[in-house]
């Protein structure tokens, strides 16, 4: 395959950028940066580049609750990245490398590692997993330094410098009762991680769907993953009479939820997880999830097009710990490095931080390597997030997704924090 197919398969439809864009990107070169790339020299120094090389960041949880959900997450960016050194021929001959920590899942330690990366390793910019990452949010937007990744911190919402296919903002959207009401259910019970303040923000913002659209909260439980008893929790949603499940009800405590409310004769109507769209699941414990609901931010694949081929070829190659690569969260990291190569691309030969956030933040179109449910617009999305969802079914014999809605995305209508809060009675 050529060259110049590949890339299009990969990226799927070209991204739109203005002439001021281009502009931008050019006026780069020259700027920053060390040494010289494509014969153009560079007088200043940007952190992180060198002749060879652009020198990334990443903060995930290697451990911490919701650890083995994320795995795939560091797999879908060593991918992107793989494909981007080894047959694009990097970035203007720069080969994009990265150094990590885990952050544990645990806003204070990320705001920690978060700082060791920038200070200490002297990166570029910073790819962020879902998590913890709220710990560095507002420190990484003072230094003016560009990040990538899941907007599911509510603190990503209008932050220059943090892009994002998917943002959660400080309000919520209908789109999560939309979809309860639709399955039937009507008493519900939200999961949350103990101790985790990201978990919580997103379950406000769900409480808020839920109430909105009518569905009424019956109980929260807080869970630890390794110590939680399962038994007696089913006992109580069954005397309850619960019929949804939803929150950061995560395929680890569902894998064990689930089947201890068929022993007690329990079937519920909507026991809907938050993320989990993974081949291995099915294989592992499909017949545990049947009939789970998952909400997901990519394109069901079932649609099975060229782009998601060649999405599945780069993780084979390049990340083949993760099998099945078939995961929802490979996709979020590695559209999370395919944004950071479109920044670098864009802001020229000699990127500074400010010529990278400046040229990537005026692409009206971004479609995430055609993965995702629909292109985005990256000079609003930060301020008006992103309210559709891609949701599939496991099929009752637990052995396939089967997208529902017709395989198009579920969208809601906003709501606003102050209606959030007055739903929540926090007002």
């Amino acid at each position: 395959m050529s060259l110049p197919v590949q890339k299009r398969l990969v990226r799927g439809a070209a991204l739109a950028a203005s002439a001021s864009t281009l502009a931008m990107g050019l006026a780069a070169c020259g700027q920053a940066g060390s040494g010289t790339a494509g014969g153009v020299s560079c007088d200043a120094s940007a952190p992180g580049v060198t002749e060879k090389e652009i020198k990334l960041g990443l903060t995930w949880s290697d451990t911490g609750d919701g650890a083995a959900s994320l795995a795939a997450f560091r797999g879908g960016i060593d991918a992107r990245l793989g494909l981007a050194n080894e047959e694009e021929g990097g970035i203007f001959g720069r080969k994009i490398t990265y150094a990590w920590r885990d952050d544990q899942a645990d806003q204070q330690v990320n705001a920690r590692v978060a700082r060791e990366l920038v200070d200490d390793e002297g990166v570029f910019g910073m790819m962020m997993a879902p998590g913890g990452s709220g710990g560095s949010i507002e420190w990484l937007a003072e230094q003016n330094v560009p990040v990538t990744g899941m907007g599911s911190d509510p603190g990503w919402e209008n932050r220059g410098n943090m892009f994002s296919f998917y943002y959660l903002g400080e309000g919520a959207n209908t789109a999560w009762g939309k979809l309860i009401r639709e399955l039937g259910g009507t008493r519900a019970a939200v999961i949350a991680i103990s101790g985790s303040k990201s978990n919580s923000d997103f379950n406000r913002q769900l409480a808020a769907s839920l109430l909105e659209s009518g569905v009424e909260i019956v109980k929260t439980y807080n869970i630890a993953e390794a110590i939680t008893n399962y038994e007696a929790i089913a006992d109580q949603i069954k005397a309850n009479r619960i019929d949804t499940l939803t929150g950061t009800f995560l395929p680890a405590m569902a894998v064990n939820l689930l089947p201890a409310l068929r022993e007690r004769g329990i079937e519920l109507k909507a026991p809907v997880l938050p993320l989990g769209y993974d081949d291995k699941l099915l294989h592992n414990d499909g017949a545990s999830l049947r009939n789970a609901v998952i909400v997901n931010q990519i394109k069901p694949w079932q649609a099975n097009t060229p782009e998601q081929r060649a999405f599945l070829e780069a993780m084979n190659a390049y990340a083949p710990q993760i099998q099945p690569a078939t995961t929802d969260i490979g996709v979020d990291g590695y559209v999370a490095a395919d944004l950071f190569l479109k920044g670098l691309e864009l802001a020229g030969e000699c990127p500074t931080r400010e010529s990278f956030i400046a040229a990537l933040r005026a692409v009206t179109t971004y479609d995430g390597g055609g993965l995702i449910p629909r292109p985005v617009d990256l000079t609003t999305n930060y301020k008006e997030p992103n309210s559709c969802y891609s949701i599939v079914r496991v099929t009752p014999d637990g052995t396939a997704f089967a997208p529902l809605f017709d395989a198009k995305p579920l969208c809601g209508d906003p709501i606003t924090p102050e209606r959030m809060n007055q739903l929540l009675g926090t007002a």
